[in-house]
């Protein structure tokens, strides 16, 4: 009896149609920005957006939730670039600007050659900054597996809005549990346990589709002493895409800078 992939048996299209609803239209080009493109080895190219600043600025390299958009990510994109980072974010393919067809068991490959080219071409454009993975909900799967494989090379990994169960974040995004296979299929709770680097968890205490003691047992798996878990006064993880705000960004900023060995300036005592 063949096996069959628990990937291949999500990559059906009631299953995409439900988790990216609000993307169903490939998205526009970015107004700002550079657009980057890779050809991978089925000769279709893996795209990324780029919003660059200082050449010696870490790099943010990010992966989208199902549910953004260019306003999302153009909000993310200023913010960062407001702490003095530059940002590239990863074009799904269909539901973003990346040539071919979205598929689950192809997601982890994708995101492997995006990763590999960004680190080709921050060598050969002299791009010197230091590299720090981040995913936010559905892009914490590619995220979290992308900064085990190459930890050696980042400063540390953010997870906006992440999950530990796929199974569970399925379920709750409006997939038909008929739909999904039994049994383990991204394990992102087993691969964080691999991880040693930092990990910033940033998360809703309304979150609707992962609560939080449900997102504790994934920021437990984590080896790093300083990880982080840090709550965003907001509603479900749209509305916290959509309200990004200074006090997030500072969160960030501090956080990225302190693995950089950047304390922030001590604030004055009041008389």
């Amino acid at each position: 009896m063949v096996a069959v992939d628990p990937l291949e048996a999500l990559d059906k299209a009631k299953v995409k149609g439900v988790l990216f609803n609000n993307t169903r239209e490939q998205r526009a080009r970015f107004k700002e920005g550079t657009l980057l493109s890779f050809q991978d080895g089925k000769g279709e190219a893996i795209k990324a957006s780029a919003f660059m600043v200082e050449p010696s600025s870490p790099i943010v390299l990010y992966f989208p939730a199902e549910f953004d958009n260019n306003s999302t990510i153009e909000l993310l994109a200023r913010g960062i670039n407001g702490c003095g980072f530059s940002f590239i974010a990863f074009e799904y393919k269909e539901f973003g600007l990346s040539d071919g067809i979205f598929l689950f068991k192809n997601l982890l490959v994708d995101a492997d050659f995006f990763v590999s080219s960004i680190l080709s071409w921050k060598e050969e454009h002299a791009k010197h900054g230091p590299i720090v993975i981040m995913g936010r909900s559905l892009g914490s799967i590619p995220a979290i597996d992308q900064a085990v494989k190459i930890q050696d090379k980042i400063l540390c990994l953010v997870l906006e809005s992440a999950f530990s169960s796929t199974k569970v974040f399925l379920e709750r995004s409006g997939v038909d549990s008929s739909l999904i296979p039994e049994g383990p299929i991204f394990n992102n709770k087993l691969k964080m346990s691999d991880l040693k680097r930092p990990v910033l968890f940033i998360h809703s205490p309304r979150d609707d589709i992962q609560s939080l003691p449900e997102l504790e047992w994934l920021v437990m798996e984590s080896r790093s002493k300083a990880t982080q878990l840090q709550i965003a006064p907001s509603g479900t993880r749209v509305e916290l895409a959509n309200q990004v705000g200074p006090l997030y960004m500072d969160i960030l900023k501090q956080y990225v800078n302190l693995r950089r060995g950047i304390r922030p300036p001590r604030k004055k005592r009041r008389k």
